[in-house]
């Protein structure tokens, strides 16, 4: 029980203050208020700034170095533009060469076309020989079957003999196939003998053609001469002709 004798109120309790954690504990008890002598807490130092030379050296250093996303980039476009130009002078020589080449090739296409040319041309000249010649042969073989078949169409024939020798002195003399002089003393014998003309068979002599002779001249109606005389008035050669036989 309590006496009733008061008792000093700062004896039942003291003040809590909150102790200071920012410098080492030194066994004092923190639980007075701070007195005035304490030192105020020292802020930290700061760093001390680098020299201006340095700091923009760094700072144009960290601005000069590319990134390796850059750095990629130009690699990448150094390779493209590299594929690039080999690409160009790669098909520039490729085309050039290749130029070269169809050059050369369409040279040799024209020495070909050009000995086709001159082969088709020989073939078609051969062909128009042969042509010709097989033209005036199927022609010769019709003139003498017409002979064969008509035989006073030698009738013409020696009137034309008759007319281009005219005996002045001597006797004409008349060849003739034997077949003919009988078809020619039937039908001319009158006008020949009226003229002193002698006819003589010829069996030498081919079907539809004469002779005729009067001292040293001569008349040559035969069916050879005249057939040479026909091709020649065409422009071929007897000789030609008959190597194409």
């Amino acid at each position: 029980m309590s006496d009733g004798t008061p008792r000093d109120k700062s004896t039942a309790y003291r003040r809590w203050q909150v102790a200071v954690f920012d410098r080492p504990a030194t066994g004092i008890p923190a639980a007075g208020p701070p007195t005035d002598s304490a030192p105020p807490p020292q802020a930290p130092a700061a760093a001390s700034p680098e020299p201006a030379g340095q700091t923009d050296a760094a700072a144009e250093a960290a601005v000069a170095r590319p990134t390796d996303e850059e750095i990629e980039r130009v690699v990448a476009e150094a390779h493209a533009a590299g594929h690039a130009a080999g690409y160009a002078a790669g098909y520039a020589a490729g085309q050039a060469e290749g130029l070269g080449d169809a050059r050369a090739e369409a040279a040799k296409l024209a020495i070909v076309l050009d000995n086709l040319r001159q082969a088709v041309a020989g073939i078609e000249q051969e062909i128009a020989d042969h042509l010709l010649a097989l033209a005036i042969e199927i022609a010769n073989q019709v003139m003498r079957q017409s002979l064969r078949l008509q035989p006073e169409l030698i009738l013409p024939l020696v009137r034309e003999a008759m007319t281009a020798l005219h005996p002045h002195q001597g006797q004409p003399q008349l060849f003739l196939h034997p077949d003919d002089a009988a078809l020619v003393r039937a039908r001319l014998g009158e006008q020949l003998a009226h003229g002193n003309w002698r006819i003589s068979d010829d069996s030498t002599l081919t079907a539809g053609g004469c002779r005729v002779e009067l001292g040293a001249s001569e008349v040559d109606a035969t069916v050879e001469t005249r057939w040479r005389r026909v091709i020649e008035a065409i422009g071929v050669n007897p000789e030609w002709l008959r190597e194409q036989a």
